[in-house]
């Protein structure tokens, strides 16, 4: 497996001290994760009824012109509090430029992309033969090698950010220091389908910017049958190609595209502790998979990305894309979905020396080009325990998400799909496995899977509240993620206990008014499989356990009589503030979280019978 690893500083909620501890993603080896929760020192928020100040530069963008149409090519970066256009006087420092013309570069494309100057020629070959002997289908018509070379030519000669086409905007979304919870900085890239696909054809072809080494470029030379794992298929390259396919069907003649937002919020805070006695708790939407037989929710999975204004949940840690390094899909749900996902892994452009993105990160717009991928998997064909399969036999998602969303970006009316990937990083319950052994921590037996609601909660609304985002981008958000959807977030390779953590992202996303909550219960779900069987009650419990195949490993007689279902109906209308002081004092195992905190709901009740109260 793959590994890696950094150290960050960690502090708990209120506290003064600071104190370290490592942060490790098992078996998918993603190296260390530092989770830090702040004081209320520095808020980012303001206090309810106080309107944030307007920094200068944010006065100066208030009094400008609004704008009634997308300017053609339109673009703008956000490296910090002001924005960045085309045009803007003293704005040199924003441009990168190509090694050569990528009009002359069209040049080596032939009819039938023979040759991808950054990938060994051997490697391109396994897709290029495939492909020419079977082109795949999208809507209905194949797409050839000859369509994928006209658009690749005709995209380089275009000069899409209308910059001369050999200099291109580029900013470092790790620049600073910028990345994870306690450092991360608000920042933001604003750009059209056309524009990505310049950007990677520029990189496929082997146009390097001058003077950065870009993470989609590493990851070129990286992901290939000579530096990965032996015998690996090249993903990483089906993904690209995916994105360039489907395009070029999506893009007729001068069409650029919609537009794509990679925007990362500010550092992690505390806020939301003052909202708490304003907040009630909101139903959510519970999703069983089919195979458990117990009713579905009527979405579709939420990993293959087909509910209109549904951000999909990407259990992330340290950087997106995880110990794969964005080169094949892997055995957990971070390091598989950037191939499936094109857009996100394409923007590791705009990351420099040689990394990955940061953690939290969102793009609006991301959509799946790929089949398959399910958040429920198997130890079968055609998964083989692997987080979905790259399907070169029907490549491209012909069902991909079309709905658009009209909005703004600052003052800029865009059109952006109705489609998100937000990426974020829940607290590591395993890095505390010196103090309880994996099989404990596999039945939820831990303490310390217990004692990290604050830093959770912070995480979730870190990423999901459009409040912490950069002004430009901040009701962008608001307008393209209406509703959340996650499986098992916390519970996966990090071994949190999938039942306090329903509870904790139930409240959490309780504290977002404008926003739902679609959770999905898996099985099998593709990392951890069996362990998110203690959310549903006894009887589905012990039929899921038996069904995932992990009852070796899984203990069924740990099924509690409360599942998800019933806390819902019980709590459902109550004060946050009420379900987050029983979360907070939760007791120890072996008591599941839902027995405990049920049993005290029902023992309030019984206070207050005849009292008038609910």
């Amino acid at each position: 497996m793959e590994a890696g690893k950094e150290e960050e500083g960690a502090a708990l909620l209120g506290a003064s001290e600071m104190s370290e501890f490592p942060r490790l993603r098992p078996y998918a080896a993603l190296g260390l994760l530092s989770i830090v929760v702040v004081a209320s020192a520095g808020l980012l928020l303001p206090k309810r009824g106080q309107a944030p100040a307007l920094s200068e530069p944010s006065a100066r963008l208030s009094e400008a012109a609004v704008q009634t149409a997308t300017p053609a090519k339109f673009w703008l970066m956000c490296p910090d509090a002001e924005c960045i256009w085309l045009g803007k006087q003293g704005s040199d420092f924003i441009y990168k430029y190509y090694s050569r013309s990528p009009w002359d570069v069209s040049g080596s494309i032939d009819d039938t992309v023979s040759h991808l100057g950054a990938v060994p020629q051997g490697m391109w070959d396994k897709i290029r033969n495939k492909w020419m002997q079977s082109p795949p289908m999208f809507k209905g018509a194949h797409v050839t090698m000859q369509d994928l070379a006209n658009f690749m030519r005709a995209t380089l000669q275009r000069d899409p950010f209308s910059t001369g086409g050999q200099k291109v905007p580029w900013i470092d979304l790790r620049e600073g220091g910028a990345g994870g919870p306690i450092h991360s900085q608000q920042k933001a890239i604003i750009v059209n389908h056309r524009q990505l696909a310049f950007l990677i054809i520029n990189s496929l072809v082997g146009n390097k910017l001058q003077g950065v080494e870009t993470g989609l470029d590493a990851a070129i030379a990286r992901c290939n049958d000579v530096n990965d794992a032996p015998g690996a298929s090249p993903d990483m390259l089906y993904s690209l190609v995916a994105y360039l396919a489907i395009l070029s069907r999506e893009l007729v003649g001068d069409q650029d595209g919609t537009f794509l937002v990679g925007t990362t919020p500010g550092p992690v805070n505390n806020q939301w502790l003052q909202d708490l006695p304003a907040r009630t708790m909101k139903p959510p939407t519970l999703c069983n998979h089919e195979r458990l037989g117990a009713g579905t929710c009527g979405l579709s999975d939420f990993m293959a990305a087909g509910v209109p204004f549904q951000a999909l949940t990407d259990i992330a840690g340290q950087d997106v894309g995880g110990g794969a390094q964005l080169c094949h899909v892997a055995n957990s749900q971070d390091e598989s979905l950037v191939i499936f996902y094109p857009e996100v892994l394409a923007f590791s452009i705009f990351v420099g020396n040689n990394r990955m993105l940061p953690v939290p990160f969102s793009l609006l717009g991301a959509r799946r080009y790929l089949n398959t991928i399910y958040g429920e998997t198997g130890m079968g064909p055609p998964f083989q325990n692997l987080c979905g399969k790259v399907d070169d036999g029907s490549l491209l998602n012909e069902n991909i998400l079309m709905q658009d969303v009209k909005t703004k970006v600052s003052l800029t009316p865009v059109v952006i799909k109705a489609s998100s990937f937000v990426a974020v990083a829940s607290y590591c319950s395993d890095c505390h496995r010196g103090e309880c052994s994996e099989p404990d921590m596999f039945n939820n037996l831990c303490d310390s899977q217990r004692r990290h609601l604050d830093q959770d909660i912070s995480l979730w609304l870190q990423a999901y509240n459009n409040a912490n985002y950069h002004e430009a981008v901040s009701q962008t958000f608001a307008a393209v993620v209406k509703r959340i959807g996650t499986g098992p977030w916390g519970g996966g390779l990090w071994q949190g206990d999938c039942q306090q953590y329903f509870l904790a992202v139930w409240l959490a996303t309780s504290m977002l008014p404008a926003m739902e909550l679609d959770y999905y219960i898996y099985d099998h779900f593709c990392e951890n499989a069996g362990h998110q069987c203690f959310v549903l009650e006894k009887g589905l419990c012990e039929k899921c356990i038996q069904l995932s195949g992990m009852s070796a490993v899984i203990d069924a007689s740990r099924c509690g009589d409360a599942g998800a279902a019933e806390m819902v109906q019980r709590m459902n209308g109550r004060q946050a503030q009420d379900i987050y002081y029983l979360l907070r004092d939760i007791g120890p195992p072996p008591t599941q979280a839902n027995s405990v905190v049920l049993a005290t709901v029902l023992a309030t009740l019984l206070r207050f019978q005849g009292h008038g109260k609910p």
